[in-house]
């Protein structure tokens, strides 16, 4: 009898062994399987979503000053080629390459904003263009020495200031046009240089509050070179 006993708590013992056992490995596999299934989905809807959320980390070139905003999960790569003032680059590079790029061209012919935009566009195959103001945006297929690249766009604005074009420039994977919304939103608010804001004292001084100037202007190096 006490044989049977023992033999029983042996038998229930087993028995929630194996189940808790089939229910670890099934849960273990649903986990699998959820795990499988999101890294099974295509990078541009992954890029997408962390887009959206992502922080713009602010970039500011110590030359000429201009600001650009760009994802906290782009990192700043260099090229040693460049030996040119003002430029910067960000990148994103995980099967798909999506770039992000800032820099300074002298306008030496002295051209307008409606000239350049049809020399630019000429230059970069541009299939589509908008002046507005001082500024002009152009995008159209990539090209790399005249030659287009397959599956690839870019995305640009120009800014005319004095004898200087500030440009900045996205290239992309065509099937990332709906993760790089956002980018695309920022190049069409660039300003080149940001407006300070204002600074108040506190309420509790007697005075009138009062306020620094909303936009102290630039003072760069390259205002003091002469040609």
């Amino acid at each position: 009898m006490k044989w049977n006993m023992k033999g029983n708590v042996h038998y229930v013992g087993m028995r929630r062994f194996l189940i808790l056992f089939v229910l670890a490995l099934v849960a273990g596999s649903l986990f699998i399987t959820q795990k499988k299934e999101k890294d099974e989905t295509p990078l541009p809807e992954k890029l997408e979503k962390v887009m959206r959320t992502t922080r713009m980390n602010t970039y500011r070139d110590p030359f000429y000053g201009y600001v650009i905003h760009y994802p906290s999960f782009f990192e700043q790569v260099s090229n040693p080629q460049v030996k040119e003032k003002g430029y910067c680059q960000f990148r994103f590079w995980n099967v798909e390459q999506i770039v992000q790029t800032a820099f300074v061209l002298p306008n030496l012919d002295s051209l307008t904003v409606a000239q350049g935009m049809s020399r630019f566009a000429r230059e970069l195959h541009a299939t589509y263009q908008r002046e507005e103001g001082d500024c002009f945006i152009l995008s159209g297929p990539l090209h790399l020495e005249n030659r287009e690249v397959v599956g690839h766009r870019f995305y640009a604005k120009y800014v005319q200031c004095q004898k200087l074009w500030f440009v900045q420039i996205l290239t992309y994977p065509e099937n990332c046009a709906q993760a790089v919304t956002r980018l695309i939103r920022e190049i069409d608010r660039w300003k080149v240089w940001e407006k300070k804001r204002e600074k108040k004292l506190p309420e509790s001084f007697d005075s009138e509050p009062q306020t620094t100037s909303p936009y102290e202007g630039p003072c760069f190096p390259w205002i003091l070179i002469t040609n």
